[in-house]
């Protein structure tokens, strides 16, 4: 795609209606000659989750973990694709960054990540993409969307709410996970995401159109969970299309969600690349 085309890309995306995400910092004391890194987390998830990858990090750089859009503490939109993911990216990095930053996205995060990437080249050191090819995907949470339209306000513990999830998602794991959305109000709970505005969203589709022809020649990482379907073996060709500087990990016995469930491994894959 001609420069041209990259600035046209740029200039829809600084005029799409932007939120101000919500974030927390760890290390802005540290050594400030340090590249910071911004932690962008995937549907359903939040900063919170990557609190404990964030602490490891932050020992001598500063690291910013995001809320997107309909997340977490950041404010709910009726709009969430990834034109709005990417415009909301820049629109911070804008605002709290002093210099290029590395990016590391995960699922949906990575989707953004990359697009960031792609769109604007210069606010981006480094790239780190977990779990995630450059392309576009079908809906595939229904069972999850079910459960978080369960109404959970006159519910009293989060015992009674799980069991109640089991019904409709038999995977503990995934239960645990989406009931880190879960607060407290007077009379019971209240789920934070905006479950309606996700559910209705295509936040998985235009990838391959938005961004067709444009690539991110600096170091890019990245990683595939062994026992996670994400990352097909075709999609390395889709990957190296896009980032010609690509290095891909498979991380062993990893599943979609390494950075907790396969941490010690999922830190020890990126340490290096994040320093050198």
């Amino acid at each position: 795609m001609p420069d041209t085309e990259r600035q046209n890309l740029q200039k829809h995306l600084r005029a799409t209606e932007t939120v101000a995400l919500s974030f927390s910092a760890r290390g802005t004391d540290a050594n400030a000659s340090e590249t910071p890194l911004v932690l962008v987390h995937g549907l359903f998830g939040s900063s919170r989750n990557w609190q404990s990858i964030a602490a490891e990090l932050g020992a001598n750089r500063a690291v910013y973990s995001i809320d997107q859009r309909n997340h977490g503490s950041s404010p709910h939109h009726p709009s969430h694709t990834i034109y709005d993911m990417v415009a909301d990216l820049h629109r911070w990095s804008s605002e709290h960054l002093k210099s290029p930053a590395i990016f590391l996205g995960h699922s949906m995060g990575g989707l953004a990540t990359m697009g960031l990437a792609l769109a604007f080249p210069e606010l981006v050191n480094k790239l780190i993409v977990v779990d995630i090819a450059p392309r576009d995907y079908s809906p595939h949470h229904g069972k999850e969307f079910e459960a978080l339209k369960m109404d959970v306000s006159s519910f009293r513990s989060r015992s009674e709410i799980d069991a109640a999830m089991a019904s409709i998602h038999d995977d503990p794991g995934v239960r645990k996970f989406l009931q880190m959305n879960l607060e407290r109000t007077s009379n019971g709970y209240r789920w934070i995401l905006n479950v309606d505005a996700l559910a209705s969203a295509d936040y998985l589709q235009g990838f391959d159109t938005i961004f067709e022809g444009l690539t991110y020649s600096k170091p890019t990482l990245a990683i595939k969970g062994e026992k996670s379907n994400y990352i097909q073996s075709d999609d390395r060709q889709v990957f190296d299309r896009y980032f010609p500087e690509l290095r891909f990990v498979e991380l062993k016995n990893a599943d979609h969600w390494m950075h907790y469930s396969a941490q010690e491994a999922f830190l020890d894959t990126i340490k290096p690349f994040i320093a050198g």
